[in-house]
């Protein structure tokens, strides 16, 4: 009898944990985020180089301004994008991002979005996971597409971000 007990307690928990772990809202964030390649206001760059004449091995860092429009200079900023990109494909470019997303502005200032995922390249949209979040995006989970839309100069860029976010609220 006492097994039947701890059976029906186990099924009922794992019922009522299901039951409590949807009902999440569905956000959309869309951003512009502004790369500098190069000079003093340089925004990403190289740590490490591939020691294989190719990009497997290679790291880089990246701590890019997003703004909420594509114009740089009319745009305010609403956080950075930082984190680091690692050259994991051998035969062919393939990369590895894991960034964070923290928010300096606006209504989720203080709050931050965990990203990862594979990079090929700039050919059209690239779409990665959303794998956490904090503060107002806690537990957080989705996906977001990047697209380059233009360089502005030789050394610089931007690229729009959609992000679509399922949230939970959250009292701790």
């Amino acid at each position: 009898m006492p097994s039947l007990l701890l059976v029906f307690l186990v099924a009922s928990s794992a019922v009522g944990v299901a039951a409590g772990g949807g009902g999440g809202e569905l956000k959309h964030i869309h951003l512009y985020m502004h790369e500098t390649f190069s000079g003093p206001n340089a925004t990403e760059g190289g740590v490490v180089a591939s020691p294989f004449n190719t990009t497997f091995g290679q790291v880089a860092v990246f701590d890019n301004e997003l703004r909420a429009g594509e114009d740089r200079a009319a745009s305010p900023l609403v956080g950075r994008y930082q984190g680091f990109i690692v050259g994991t494909g051998r035969s062919s470019p393939g990369y590895l991002t894991s960034a964070t997303v923290a928010f300096t502005a606006g209504e989720l200032n203080g709050s931050t979005l965990s990203l990862e995922g594979p990079f090929f390249g700039f050919a059209g949209t690239a779409e990665r996971s959303i794998v956490g979040g904090t503060g107002k995006l806690r537990l957080a989970r989705g996906y977001y597409l990047l697209k380059l839309i233009g360089k502005t100069s030789p050394e610089t860029a931007v690229s729009e971000i959609d992000f679509f976010v399922l949230m939970y609220s959250s009292t701790h």
